[in-house]
């Protein structure tokens, strides 16, 4: 079940940012495989600067939808790609997702 959502999940996400996304990270409990059964399911999306708020808008509709339909809760945190190259060795958060996280899509 887990890899639909996660199918659908980046095929919505590609459809949505386009060239400005760069990848999609799965983090925290579920990467670890400790997650419980009500645990969330924590998304790190890493785009380039220029997302709109039309973007922003559609991107929660997706989320919505596929919460409702996987009976899931997602937590999807964007991040610009340039912070992240910049911290991703000195915030405790960026090194948590760079340490633990599991790509689910990258671009080329």
């Amino acid at each position: 079940m887990q890899i639909e959502l996660f199918k659908r999940l980046t095929d919505g996400l590609l459809g949505i940012y386009g060239d400005l996304l760069i990848s999609i990270v799965l983090y925290g409990s579920v990467a670890r495989g400790t997650q419980q059964a009500d645990s969330d399911i924590d998304i790190a999306v890493l785009v380039k600067k220029g997302l709109t708020k039309e973007m922003k808008d559609k991107m929660s509709e997706l989320i919505v939808d596929l919460e409702l339909e996987f009976d899931q809760v997602l937590s999807v945190l964007h991040i610009d790609y340039d912070k992240f190259r910049k911290w991703e060795d000195t915030m405790p958060f960026y090194i948590n997702v760079k340490k633990e996280g599991v790509v689910l899509w990258q671009a080329a």
